[in-house]
């Protein structure tokens, strides 16, 4: 009889509790470990020789947009190719749920519309067999998982579901609306919500609707969000996810997020915080702030965006620029409308007086430091590989203008990458991943599928801050990604390597992770044929979710369906049957 499920031999265990490394075997059984030790002589189902190799907890990502994905991808790649064996949706206040019949085409666009996650796949892929909270979490627990999955309520969905769209953008609630959500956020908890997410940057957000207007959470009163913090603090779990403040904000949201805090007494994942090469202190300011509540003893902490990703898209596909009213229009046309806006002069006129690169860092980055991939055989391509600066200096002519030029000549098909927005500086890196009360991640998984990728963060990370530059040690980049989010998020035995614990684990070889760092590849892989660019992993030989291997060398999908939704303790609910659901 065999003692174990798995036996894992002969690794290097990074545990993620930051104890240092140590040379051992793990014994897996029931979706748990077991034992951690010398295994000699134990038999098992399977035994997977780690000779060389580096054991560590799976990544924990608290921050996707996976919400539709998971109806036509159980594995959520790019995220568990890169060793993500967990992820959290219900982001920003995004989701669909809970949800009214006549408002579901709604919901879908303003998905489409904040996370690019295209509608056509939404409408083929989404069963929409439910209405409420618990008739979402039952729909998603019949589906088969690879890997593990928590929602936060999203609190866009619970405002318009109790008011109605129109009041929910254009007033306070009412005492009794207040009630009632409170009573459906209760009811969430119990069918296992993790906690309520939302925004809140006013007119700031580059979270559009479909029709251009802000989104509820983002123009209501912040009681609205105090409100269910009791709830949580009634019930004593659950977390808060804000996305409260981007760079160039003129106002601080920084009081409304200790009020949070001290309302819920429960931690509040604070978005975003970024390191930018021309706002240097902009990360600074957010850590000495970070300091402060920490003194004052309020759980809150950062989730940072900082991993080496870069936007790459077509003027036919690119939709990040709708936070500047001018750019919105643009991307709000149809092809044949772009090409028309292009070809307007009064329209290009009023571009270049508006157009300043500071204000396009919340869109991808100044024109200036777009790279040309593709200009469609027009009378371009002889610039591919250059900047538009570069060309549009070489035709004595402004940036704006050079590049409607080339959207005209390419039929709005113009291939464009640009350089990291972000800083890749890793002194700033490390300093801002460094700080206690950060954790890295928001990764968006599942959204931007035709402008950019960075589920593949912890790869990233590993391969630039680790064993590249040698600023972080690999106990610290795991315990980051691994056992500090499943803290935060209150899950049980889930994080670590540890005796007890999941076995939610990540294999690969130091020396070879790592991805393709020069463009992202495009898949043809979405209901109805539809694409969407991705990061493979290499160097991982094996992702473990629940004890069952689901991934093996060079990404090999070996069919098993582990994963399960996730409670705010981490206790996995049971599936269901898919014909009872």
């Amino acid at each position: 009889m065999n003692s174990y499920d798995l036996i894992i031999k002969n690794g290097t265990i990074i545990d993620g509790t930051q104890a240092p490394r140590f040379m051992a075997d793990i014994g897996i059984k029931n979706g748990c470990i077991e034992k951690i030790g010398s295994l000699t002589g134990e038999s098992a189902l399977r035994t997977i020789d780690a000779e060389g190799k580096i054991v560590a907890p799976g990544v924990i990502d608290t921050h996707t947009h996976y919400d539709a994905q998971m109806f036509w991808d159980p594995y959520l790649t790019n995220s568990s190719w890169h060793g993500t064996t967990s992820v959290t949706v219900g982001n920003c206040g995004f989701g669909f749920m809970p949800c009214r019949e006549s408002d579901r085409e709604r919901y879908m666009k303003m998905m489409e519309a904040t996370e690019q996650v295209p509608l056509n796949a939404m409408q083929s892929a989404l069963p929409w067999t439910w209405e409420s909270f618990p008739e979402w979490m039952a729909a998603v627990r019949a589906i088969p998982k690879g890997i593990n999955v928590s929602a936060y309520l999203p609190l866009n969905s619970l405002m318009m579901y109790v008011m109605g769209v129109e009041a929910a953008k254009t007033r306070p609630a009412t005492a009794s609306e207040r009630a009632e959500m409170r009573r459906l956020l209760h009811e969430a908890m119990d069918a296992g919500a993790v906690g309520f997410g939302f925004s809140f940057l006013q007119n700031y957000n580059s979270h559009k609707d479909f029709d251009g207007s802000p989104m509820p959470t983002d123009s209501m009163q912040i009681e609205e969000a105090y409100n269910l913090c009791r709830v949580l603090k009634e019930r004593g779990e659950g977390v808060v996810q804000a996305l409260m403040e981007i760079p160039g904000m003129p106002e601080s949201n920084r009081a409304q997020c200790e009020e949070l805090a001290r309302l819920s007494g429960r931690p509040v994942l604070f978005n975003v915080v970024v390191a930018l090469d021309v706002m240097p202190d902009f990360h600074r300011d957010t850590l000495a702030w970070l300091d402060e509540v920490r003194a004052k003893q309020l759980p809150i902490y950062a989730q940072a965006l900082c991993c080496r990703i870069w936007v790459q898209s077509s003027a036919e596909d690119f939709t990040v620029w709708d936070a500047h009213p001018l750019f919105a229009a643009f991307t709000a046309a149809d092809r044949e409308g772009k090409i028309a806006m292009a070809s307007d002069p009064d329209y290009r006129s009023k571009v270049r007086e508006w157009y300043q690169p500071e204000k396009f860092y919340a869109g991808g980055g100044p024109l200036e430091n777009w790279v040309i991939t593709d200009a469609c055989g027009s009378s371009y391509a002889k610039y591919e590989g250059q900047t538009i600066a570069a060309i549009a200096e070489q035709h004595s002519a402004c940036v704006t203008d050079t590049f409607w030029d080339m959207v005209v000549a390419t039929e709005a098909k113009l291939g464009f990458k640009n350089p990291p927005s972000l800083s890749v500086d890793p002194v700033k890196v490390t300093e801002l991943l460094s700080h206690p009360q950060v954790i890295p991640g928001t990764s968006d998984g599942g959204a931007h599928v035709k402008i950019s990728v960075s589920g593949h963060y912890q790869t990233d990370f590993i391969d630039w801050l680790v064993r590249e530059q040698n600023m972080m040690s690999l106990e610290q980049m795991h315990y980051k990604s691994s056992y500090l989010p499943a803290r935060l998020l209150g899950f049980e035995k889930r994080g670590a390597l540890l005796e007890g614990y999941a076995a939610d684990i990540m294999v690969y070889d130091f020396e070879k992770i790592n991805y393709n760092q020069e463009r992202y590849d495009r898949v043809e892989d979405l209901p109805g044929g539809d694409w969407r660019w991705v990061v493979y992993a290499e160097g991982i030989d094996n992702v473990i979710v629940n004890g069952e291997v689901i991934f093996t060398s060079n990404g090999a999908c070996t069919g098993a369906h582990p994963g399960r939704m996730l409670n705010c303790s981490g206790a996995m609910l049971e599936q269901i049957d898919d014909k009872a659901a």
